[in-house]
């Protein structure tokens, strides 16, 4: 087990995580898992397993007013209460726009709703009923990016996304305003990465597997755009596709539904 910290920041995290959990999986062939990985630690353990494909996520995003998990895989949204002893999944809805199926591959938790992103036509950022499944075109960008990693950090609700294209890296996503902003780079020899959660201003990046070959997963500060640590990958197969959530400590879970007022507000 491996994990490098650098910086003041990094020493200001691991302070601050007691309890704080990453949340991963990806959809890899045979037994898929979904994990909790312990950012001050890098222990991780399984909290879903099968081999159908309830456990084997592309997008992932995390209500905290109601402690649920949601995922997808494919055009299917998944839910379940989120607890470390383990996770219940339940299918939600199939996923559609305009009337017809639809898959996202990335997911993120915003004022009520699930947001995703496509990577084929119309590849754009949506809003997504959590209850329904049924997507509502927000922002249709170009086609140069790819976001398949996407999140909205709920401290201040800004949202992102990771994109193998169209200069690699990790974007500040304006879909009201329309606009993107690079913010920081893939780490040196990582080409595809399609998980993402953002928390507090830190971003992961969640790299498909397998840990043979990509062996871990990247932690970056959003303010500086630079790299402050490395988690091991729990992933023993290859995923096409990632998924990352980031399920705060109970007593910070209170304080982002005010948090994401005023973001919305300020915003506005």
């Amino acid at each position: 087990m491996r994990k490098i910290w650098t910086g003041i920041g990094a020493l200001a995290l691991i302070a601050s995580a007691s309890q704080a959990q990453l949340i991963v999986a990806n959809d890899q062939s045979g037994t898929g898992t979904i994990w909790h990985v312990d950012i001050s630690t890098g222990v991780a353990t399984a909290l879903y397993s099968s081999s159908t494909s309830e456990s084997k996520a592309w997008g992932m995003a995390y209500d905290p007013g109601s402690n649920t998990l949601y995922w997808n895989n494919g055009g299917n949204l998944y839910a379940s209460a989120f607890s470390l002893g383990g996770l219940t999944p339940t299918l939600v809805a199939g996923l559609t726009y305009n009337g017809s199926n639809t898959n996202f591959v990335g997911l993120g938790w915003r004022n009520g709703n699930l947001v995703g992103t496509r990577n084929i036509s119309t590849e754009g950022v949506y809003t997504i009923n959590p209850v329904t499944g049924v997507a509502t075109l927000n922002w249709a960008y170009s086609s140069t990016f790819d976001f398949g990693g996407l999140d909205v950090d709920a401290t201040d609700g800004k949202l992102y996304g990771l994109s193998d294209s169209g200069g690699a890296g990790l974007y500040a996503i304006d879909d009201v305003n329309q606009t993107t902003t690079f913010v920081a780079p893939y780490p040196g020899g990582e080409t595809d990465i399609d998980g993402l959660a953002v928390h507090n201003g830190i971003a992961y990046y969640v790299t498909d597997g397998p840990n043979t070959t990509q062996m871990n997963f990247y932690m970056y500060d959003i303010a500086s755009g630079s790299l402050i640590g490395m988690l091991p990958s729990t992933f023993t197969g290859s995923g096409i596709f990632s998924a990352a959530a980031f399920v705060p400590a109970p007593g910070v879970i209170g304080l982002l539904g005010a948090a994401g007022i005023v973001a919305t507000r300020r915003r506005r």
